[in-house]
């Protein structure tokens, strides 16, 4: 005879089974833009359902960098990272602006910042707005509704978003005489929507009924 926890443990396998499949399913996508003039030329970059506009920028830059944008579907995420900038002639400050808009019905979750830097000194400071106009007048570091900032090297500094669909964003670098910054990348993270997170829980349910059912009806022969 089957026990009440038997069966809710057959149901969770099924569903657990139902997640590996579609997370083993997902794939990963990245588009290199190219030099911030390249960016400038072609604003408009699309990945996903992701659309990332370039707004502005300040500084010189050098023409080394490299811009691209890579997708990792199963975490959700999408990150933009900065690389090529160790040999940028030094002291500098570099700032770029632009904006990210999620297609779908989709919201955002949260931004990290990541920093990759040798030497002394090297400020990152990652300015995200919540609407143009505050992007606009927000020119200083750290004037952003949620701003993350990281010395030299680090990793991993989240701040959690409110619910939104579209980001105004402004990474401003800086390094002295003695400052290499090698790169930056940085990692949007959003939300499912709510009706694919309801048929999702109702898709794997239905995997897990049918999964016992079957068992069930296998016992009884």
């Amino acid at each position: 005879m089957n026990s009440p926890r038997r069966n809710v443990l057959h149901v969770v396998a099924a569903c657990l089974s139902s997640v590996v499949v579609l997370t083993g399913a997902a794939s990963a996508q990245s588009t290199i833009i190219g030099g911030l003039a390249d960016w400038a030329a072609t604003p408009i970059q699309s990945v996903g359902d992701k659309r990332f506009t370039y707004l502005t920028q300040s500084g010189s830059w050098s023409g080394t960098e490299i811009f691209a944008i890579t997708s990792n579907n199963s975490l959700d995420s999408y990150t933009v990272s900065i690389d090529g900038l160790g040999t940028h002639p030094r002291p500098f400050t570099l700032s770029v602006g632009y904006e990210v808009q999620i297609l779908s019905g989709d919201l955002f979750e949260s931004m990290s910042l990541d920093v990759n830097a040798t030497g002394t000194t090297t400020l990152v400071t990652k300015d995200i707005f919540d609407s143009f106009a505050s992007f606009t007048s927000g020119t200083t570091p750290g004037s952003g509704t949620w701003s993350l900032s990281l010395l030299n090297s680090g990793s991993g500094t989240t701040v959690n978003l409110s619910p939104i669909q579209t980001i105004w964003v402004r990474d401003t670098i800086a390094a002295s005489d003695s400052g290499s910054l090698l790169g930056i990348s940085n990692t949007i993270v959003q939300l499912p929507e709510p009706s694919s997170l309801v048929a999702f829980a109702i898709g794997t349910g239905c995997c897990g009924l049918t999964y016992w059912r079957r068992r069930r009806a296998l016992r009884k022969r």
